[in-house]
């Protein structure tokens, strides 16, 4: 398209503090991306026409909406407007709200959460618009200003400020106190209006917690953690951990010597289960098998042995270094009846009744919604199946400290 002027709203929801947040190395720089990253997200999951994404920027989102003249238009496009940016600063809360909920690590990055806040601008007037590609292009004088006004005199990290040539098309809130400023730059000085969002927050953290959700980050942070755990542990399962692993690990736990025979090496050496859930039965020959966290496939492969080529065995991961492992040891040892798949024990990849048995050796602890595991074992699990877990049990309850350190959980 050619380049053509046009009146637009310039729009940036910006979030604030985000060069200290990120101000930080090895695992808080990644998790701090992450939680910038699902911020970011949610708040372009609240932008609809007439607004558009112009560019992301790291921080930022920079939209703009073109201005109408027909009056009626005009007050109904601001009107919407106003919802949208409303629901900006609720999605931005309820998305801080459900990480530190589910918040269990103490890096730079997590601890500062709450740091992180909300600031939107919104500025009016004309600009080149372009296109290169399918996407939108803004430049002129008015582009610089709308981003000069990030800086500027509020003192305060969430807000939302207007120019006084915006006001036509995003008029004041009914209830918020308003406050009138001026910023100045080389371009000149330009008035504006700002008011500071209430929180729109109604739910706590118990029911936070309670409305488990793949997406939020904090799941999210600590998946990586157990990935980046037991992506060492199949890559270097010599290292010596904290837990037992490989052959002596399975005799610790009383497998039987000929199971354990059957196992490859490099499968063994990258065993971490935490028990034997064969001591429960051994399987039948033309059984379907499910096993919830497979590691590299120690139990899948022995299960594999024992249904026969009649049965049929799925391993599952969150893991991709686990299941590729696992998956190149069944294919060498010519174990046609098993395959291995990535997910999430909260979400199996399974059809619903499929499995006589499902196994799983020390994974349900390592799970954000044990309850959610369990039910989704349940759901693969044909009438009358099977259900043969070991794992971590204890006697007393798990200190609140315990249960929100990251690592504990991945260790």
């Amino acid at each position: 398209m050619e380049a053509r002027v046009t009146p637009a709203l310039l729009v940036i929801a910006d979030i604030s503090g985000f060069t200290r947040f990120m101000l930080s190395h090895d695992k808080a720089l990644a998790h701090s991306q992450m939680i910038v990253g699902g911020l970011m997200e949610a708040l372009m999951a609240q932008v609809d026409r007439p607004l558009t994404v112009v560019e992301v920027e790291g921080d930022a989102l920079f939209m703009y909406a073109p201005r109408a003249q027909d009056a009626t238009v005009r007050a109904g496009r601001g009107r919407f407007l106003l919802d949208r940016i409303r629901r900006m600063f609720h999605t931005f809360d309820r998305q801080r709200a459900e990480m530190a909920a589910y918040s269990i690590c103490h890096c730079q990055a997590c601890a500062s959460l709450s740091e992180l806040k909300l600031k939107v601008v919104v500025h009016a007037g004309e600009v080149v618009l372009s296109r290169v590609g399918d996407f939108p292009v803004l430049a002129g004088p008015d582009v610089i200003m709308v981003h000069r006004l990030l800086k500027n005199s509020v003192g305060a990290r969430q807000y939302v400020l207007v120019t006084e040539p915006a006001l036509a098309d995003l008029p004041v809130p009914d209830g918020v106190t308003v406050h009138e400023g001026s910023e100045s730059y080389d371009a000149g000085t330009i008035r504006t209006r700002y008011w500071f969002p209430d929180s729109l927050m109604t739910i706590g953290p118990a029911e936070l917690v309670a409305s488990f959700s793949e997406d939020n980050i904090g799941v999210r942070i600590l998946r990586h953690e157990v990935q980046r755990e037991y992506t060492d542990v199949a890559a270097h399962p010599d290292r010596g951990y904290h837990f037992n692993t490989g052959r002596v690990a399975m005799e610790a736990t009383e497998y039987d010597p000929a199971w354990i025979a059957c196992v490859p090496d490099t499968v063994a050496a990258s065993f971490a289960g935490t028990g034997n859930p064969f001591s429960m039965g051994v399987l039948k020959p033309g059984e379907h098998v499910v096993d919830v966290g497979c590691g590299a496939g120690t139990d899948a492969i022995i299960a594999a042995h024992m249904v026969g080529r009649d049965g049929h065995v799925i391993g599952i991961d969150m893991t991709p270094a686990m299941v590729e492992k696992a998956s190149a040891a069944a294919a060498e040892a010519g174990l046609e009846q098993i395959e291995f798949r990535e997910g999430f024990a909260e979400a199996l990849p399974v059809p619903d009744g499929w499995a006589d048995v499902v196994l799983s050796n020390g994974a349900i602890n390592l799970c954000p919604d044990k309850g959610r595991a369990y039910a989704e074992m349940f759901r693969v699990l044909r009438p009358g199946g099977r259900l043969q877990v070991a794992d971590i049990t204890v006697e007393r309850a798990v200190p609140e400290t315990a249960r929100r350190d990251v690592d504990l959980w991945t260790n």
